[in-house]
């Protein structure tokens, strides 16, 4: 019988006055199947033309079939075709702005699921940054640079998501190394949660000697002769030296958060899943609320908010929700729930100081069910971090009874990071309904965690493959930042291939991603967690126009070189938030 055909037929009125298009649709059915393509004809179903047209470019659109399109259309900020070069020029106007893309690639903006960005934003221009380093002279060459630009007596600060097997070195860097570069200037190293190194400078400012005592659950490293070798072992010792560092004021925070956000539109990130931490005030959230109304803030946050302290946790969330209600909110930037650390001691750190998770205690399962029920009656949604199955079990125990009682049925969970999960364990987060927010911590730590665990057990470390097979929401991003790098690329890099910053193979080949997987949790994946899935996460009409033109094809190029991709051009709601070349004026 034939099948069914869209005509399009554009026709253009001109008048000594205007010029204007007018667009119909006529369906010529060629028979009785019956089979009418609709698609295209939906995309144009739109009053005026497009503000922005992107054609001849590969367009990964991680719609229900990943399939592949040649060309994209905008209008006020959503999109409102994705087709073919011809079908999208139909959708131009006079004043439509047509960007060829000569083949380039195109992905849905990526969302990381669980980031500190503000945290790091309110330090971003004042410290330097070593994620991005590939060996360790470089680094020590970025403070030497800073030293000759900074007055004597100023801080130097590297805080960030390093680990000394990115380096070509292999090398820690040595107390000696940084008082030889910086003689005159306090030198603060952090490494991931762990430690952080001082130069003899810096100890001097701070008032550590080799006299000192140990702060209560930290350390500062001796070497054999009782001498200090500049080293804070442990949280306590290294925010011990942390809070005495000097602060941006708050004029200066606002263009630090700027220059912090802008990084990440570098990389490819529209959105993310931002928790608070303490630091964060409500004086900061005040100030992302102006940025927000200013058109200042380059990518969507959706913050999540955390005690600041241990005591009264339900106290403190209940009046950080009453003051969530003063601020400004958007689709730029709004509060999407509580966590990640919400009771101290029910959270068990991170893979390397919690190998074999916590207990916790009785006292601390009942401010944790407080918590639940407050959640379950405010229709609020919350992080966990849970690294270990036991943990995570634990954690359940809880949630399941209040979830009985009062079920969760508007809010997303999500359990953030679980790096080891039984199959048991795997199961009853499926029947809660809850997600789990994947970080690739793995790819900066994994040796470590070899010697920790064994190396059977990093092999499935998290167990990707089960994750994926069971259908759980599955969001993809990194912890970053102190603890851990912030590059999008990375993350996605380590779920295709398991492999660590220093190229070691320590996850089974079963266990990894595939391409498509991997995006997928990065984008419609992650947009889960905030609720926001059938608005953005994938390139399919009616959808937030969040894209990202890379510098290579994200599906064909070889697996190492996923790490290194950038964008050439991201846009959020339609709007350019970063741009480089070629698409640079």
């Amino acid at each position: 019988m034939g099948e069914s055909k869209i005509l399009i037929i554009e026709v253009i009125i001109l008048s000594h006055w205007h010029r204007c298009k007018f667009f119909a649709l006529v369906l010529l059915l060629a028979g009785c199947s019956g089979n009418v393509e609709v698609d295209f004809a939906r995309s144009l179903a739109v009053p005026q033309p497009a503000d922005m047209v992107l054609l001849g470019g590969k367009i990964i659109t991680v719609d229900r079939d990943f399939s592949i399109k040649q060309g994209l259309a905008i209008k006020d900020g959503r999109i409102i075709g994705v087709g073919s070069d011809r079908e999208m020029r139909v959708l131009t106007g006079r004043k439509t702005r047509v960007i060829e893309l000569r083949g380039r690639t195109v992905i849905p903006g990526l969302i990381d699921s669980h980031i500190h960005a503000t945290v790091a934003g309110l330090s971003w221009d004042a410290e330097l940054h070593w994620e991005q380093t590939r060996s360790l002279a470089d680094g020590l060459k970025l403070i030497a640079d800073a030293a000759k630009k900074q007055p004597p007596g100023s801080w130097l600060v590297v805080a960030g998501g390093w680990v000394p097997t990115q380096f070509t070195e292999r090398q820690f860097p040595s107390r000696a190394q940084l008082d030889a570069i910086a003689p005159n200037h306090p030198v603060y190293i952090q490494y991931l949660r762990q430690g952080a190194l001082l130069n003899s400078v810096a100890l001097k400012a701070v008032g550590i000697n080799s006299k000192s005592a140990d702060p209560a659950g930290g350390k500062f490293e001796r070497d054999p002769n009782g001498e200090l070798t500049g080293w804070l072992q442990g949280v306590a010792a290294w925010q011990y030296v942390y809070e005495k560092i000097p602060r941006m004021s708050l004029d200066q925070v606002r263009q630090s958060l700027r220059n912090c956000f802008g990084e990440l539109n570098r990389l490819g990130l529209t959105s993310i899943v931002d928790l608070h931490t303490a630091g964060v005030t409500f004086a900061h959230r005040r100030i992302l609320a102006d940025m927000m109304r200013a058109g200042e803030l380059t990518l969507r946050l959706n913050f999540f908010i955390a005690p600041n302290e241990a005591g009264d946790e339900l106290a403190q969330l209940q009046s950080a929700a009453g003051e969530v209600g003063q601020l400004a909110q958007s689709e730029m930037f709004r509060f999407a729930g509580f966590g990640e650390t919400l009771v101290r001691g029910i959270g068990d750190g991170d893979v390397l100081s919690n190998p074999k998770g916590i207990t916790i205690t009785a006292e601390a399962k009942e401010k944790f069910r407080r918590l639940l029920q407050f959640f379950a009656a405010g229709g609020y949604s919350f992080h966990l971090h849970a690294t270990q199955d036991n943990t995570a079990r634990q954690l359940l125990d809880v949630i399941e009874p209040v979830h009985a009682a009062t079920p969760f049925a508007r809010q997303r969970i999500a359990f953030a990071h679980l790096e080891d999960a039984s199959p048991e364990t795997i199961a009853r987060i499926k029947t809660l309904g809850a997600g789990i927010a994947v970080q690739d911590r793995m790819a900066l730590t994994g040796e470590r965690n070899v010697e920790l665990w064994g190396a059977a057990k990093v092999r499935s470390a998290p167990p990707l493959r089960a994750l994926i097979d069971a259908g759980i929401p599955l969001g993809a991003g990194t912890d970053a930042f102190r603890s851990a790098n912030y590059s999008p690329m990375l993350s996605l890099w380590w779920l295709v291939t398991g492999k660590t910053v220093a190229g070691s193979a320590i996850r089974d080949k079963s266990q990894n991603a595939t391409r498509e997987e991997a995006l997928r949790m990065y984008t419609i994946g992650s947009a889960w967690f905030i609720g926001e899935e059938r608005r953005s996460g994938s390139l399919e009409v009616d959808k937030l126009a969040d894209l990202v033109v890379l510098n290579g094809d994200y599906l064909t190029v070889p697996e190492d070189q996923i790490r290194s991709l950038e964008s050439l051009l991201t846009m959020v709601g339609g709007r350019i938030v970063y741009a480089a070349k070629p698409f640079t004026p």
